[in-house]
């Protein structure tokens, strides 16, 4: 097993998203489905996410996207619901699958600073989700511990 290495560079993603919640019923997968197709134009935002459980269906979108609303216009069926307001932070590069404990290295000084992270693996990388109001904070954290952070064009 490879160990993380403590020089990770993060990349910050200016853009403000949103996490939905719907009720995991086709016509709501489907409604994601279609929303995430317009989100990853490469005009919207760096991150959108689809993950589909038999308790729900979770999208992360752009801010600026907005959701349908009325049933008669394809809204989602069932509650919605939304938290608003996050920042998108990249881990640079691609991770090798062998690779343990990277999220835990990144995530740990956060706690100790009180930064409330949502986490999304892909294959190639991770990206952690913080509120927009705590990204000086957790830039700190991570620069105390020997990550470089830097603004998501630079990567």
């Amino acid at each position: 097993m490879a160990s993380v290495t403590p020089k990770l560079t993060l990349g910050i993603h200016p853009q403000s998203l949103s996490i939905h919640r719907f009720t995991p019923i086709a016509h709501n997968i489907s409604l994601a489905a279609g929303l995430l197709a317009t989100a990853s134009q490469p005009t919207y935002a760096p991150l959108a996410s689809l993950t589909i459980t038999s308790d729900e269906v979770s999208v992360i979108l752009p801010s600026s996207l907005a959701l349908p609303s009325g049933e008669s216009h394809g809204a989602p069926q069932g509650e919605i619901k939304t938290e608003g307001d996050w920042i998108a932070v990249q881990v640079a590069g691609t991770l090798d699958f062998a690779l343990v404990g990277i999220l835990a290295y990144l995530t740990a000084p956060l706690k100790e600073a009180g930064v409330s992270v949502f986490c999304v693996s892909t294959y190639d990388t991770d990206w952690i989700l913080i509120k927009e109001d705590k990204v000086e904070e957790a830039k700190a954290a991570w620069e105390r511990v020997g990550c470089k952070v830097v603004d998501a064009q630079s990567l």
